[in-house]
């Protein structure tokens, strides 16, 4: 698995749905946003890691693969959540939203652990979902269909 893609693909999503729930918020004078857009740049950068694997590998990842990959890259977002909702909240308001609790309290600790039980969740999940869409579209171009 490639964790510099996964980072950079997190990060993009992360700072790019909050520049857009930003942008709409300002020209709908409207409050969107939600905690899924906290799991949304996992789940996509996870689907790209499992259609990126397959066509490095040719093969799905296995059970103890697709397990490290998804503890792992759990560490790594919920790391990049952090980082992304204290340190960058002062040049993007938006991530201010994030930092519903004081670091290190209790309340910040019990979110944390259920972010983090949501990443291990999706990476583990869209991991699979990515390798199993490849392998499905490489059997479409290799002309074998699917039973």
């Amino acid at each position: 698995m490639n964790y510099p893609r996964y980072t950079a693909v997190f990060l993009g999503m992360a700072i790019g749905v909050a520049l857009i729930v930003m942008a709409a918020n300002a020209w709908l004078d409207a409050g969107l946003g939600s905690s899924a857009q906290l799991l949304a740049p996992a789940m996509v950068a996870a689907l790209i890691e499992g259609r990126a694997f397959v066509r490095e590998e040719g093969r799905k990842p296995n059970m103890a693969e697709a397990w490290n990959f998804a503890l792992l890259a759990t560490a790594l977002a919920v790391v990049l959540n952090v980082a992304l909702s204290y340190a960058m909240a002062a040049l993007l308001p938006e991530f201010a939203k994030l930092t519903i609790a004081e670091f290190g309290s209790r309340q910040f600790l019990i979110l944390l652990a259920l972010y983090a039980l949501g990443y291990l969740l999706s990476n583990r999940f869209f991991l699979s979902i990515g390798a199993r869409s490849e392998q499905d579209a490489i059997s479409r171009r290799n002309g074998v269909d699917k039973l």
